[in-house]
């Protein structure tokens, strides 16, 4: 029998953050949570104008690799400091839901709606306008590149 924890975040949704600024998470998400999150996820800037949510101990292993990066190049460190600084830890609370901070959701244009889009070992959040306006300026080269792409994994 499958391990309930091991399934990926899949699927896109719609939500709404509530009038006390709150995100309920995807009943199908949380049931994927292993308990030694402890209830906490990590929440950090996207690299496309969203936010990654990360499951805690998720988050250690990309803090882990972050870590290893030769922190002697600028390059690198200005890589690390632009993750780990906007990386927030939030709970969830009894009713599944979290308080995304005021400046990441500044950050993502987010006010009200929200697209959340799984990505298998985290979940992203949108801006619906916005996710619509970088699929439309990235479809093309997306969908050129796919092909490439698949032709490296097993489906």
């Amino acid at each position: 029998m499958q391990d309930i924890y091991n399934i990926s975040f899949t699927g896109e949704f719609s939500y709404s953050l509530d009038s006390k600024g709150r995100l309920s998470i995807p009943a199908k998400y949380r049931k994927s949570l292993n308990p030694e999150n402890n209830g906490i996820l990590v929440v950090a800037k996207g690299f496309d104008g969203e936010l990654m949510v990360y499951p805690f101990i998720d988050w250690l292993v990309v803090e882990s690799e972050l870590d290893s990066l030769n922190s002697i190049k600028r390059r690198n460190r200005n890589f690390v400091r632009g993750i780990i600084r906007t990386a927030t830890h939030v709970q969830v609370d009894s009713h599944g839901r979290i308080v995304v901070p005021e400046t990441l959701l500044n950050y993502a244009q987010i006010e009200k709606n929200v697209t959340i889009v799984g990505m298998i070992k985290r979940f992203e959040l949108w801006n619906p306008s916005v996710l619509a306006q970088y699929e439309t300026d990235n479809g093309d080269d997306d969908n050129r590149n796919f092909e490439d792409l698949a032709n490296d994994i097993s489906f």
